[in-house]
């Protein structure tokens, strides 16, 4: 069994701490400035009030904002906390989400979909990393709602295809011959948990991820 593990990755500081600092070197110069301007400032031609206090109203606004992108900050690294806290329960666990990709370990892949009603034929094709369909078969697994089948890895010309990510799709049609709507699903076994940039990722095996916000079922 493979050992589970969660990572984290982020840029040393924040983006409103590094303002701040900014500001406040910035508000340190304005006010040396003002003063030499005020201590040596003409009698008979006062420094401008109103340039003053334009000036001292956009460092305030510029202080808000950086509160606010502060707060904001905080907010963020709550709700990617609250995400890997929901992520790491999946680990070991099977999980569909949006996408058309499986992978393919040990001659064993599994591809999932989802059919709007009942099918009469389904075939799903197999497409290697160039977009070329590399096998192709009809299936039984016909039924309206998720279908899971398994491929061997054997392609259309008898070769065994190497280990790695394939993509699939799926075309289903009725008794009439009218294509069915087919939902195909990205599925595997979670091993291990990222987070890079507020984004959680749940890790399927080498070389396959999926989002956390793409997952749409679990099974134990």
């Amino acid at each position: 069994m493979s050992t589970s593990a969660v990572t984290s990755t982020s840029t040393n500081g924040s983006t409103a701490s590094g303002a701040r600092q900014a500001l406040g070197s910035d508000l340190q110069n304005f006010l040396k400035l003002l003063t030499t301007q005020l201590q040596n400032q003409d009698p008979t031609a006062p420094i401008d009030t109103n340039q003053m206090t334009q000036q001292i109203a956009m460092l305030s606004q510029v202080e808000q904002q950086i509160n606010t992108n502060e707060n904001l900050e905080q907010l963020l690294a709550m709700y990617t906390s609250a995400q890997i806290g929901t992520a790491v329960s999946y680990i070991g666990k099977q999980v569909d989400a949006e996408g058309d990709k499986g992978l393919l370990k040990n001659q064993q892949a599994n591809f999932v979909y989802d059919l709007e009603s009942k099918a009469t034929t389904v075939t799903v094709s197999v497409l290697d990393s160039t977009g070329s369909v590399i096998y192709s078969a009809n299936t039984v697994q016909m039924e309206q709602g998720r279908n899971e089948i398994g491929w061997d890895g054997r392609t259309t010309s008898g070769a065994t295809a190497p280990d790695g990510v394939y993509s699939f799709k799926v075309t289903a049609k009725d008794g009439a011959g009218k294509e069915i709507k087919a939902t195909t699903y990205t599925t595997g076994i979670v091993s291990s948990v990222d987070t890079q940039d507020g984004t959680t990722t749940l890790s399927l095996g080498a070389g396959l991820s999926v989002a956390l916000e793409k997952v749409k079922s679990i099974r134990g």
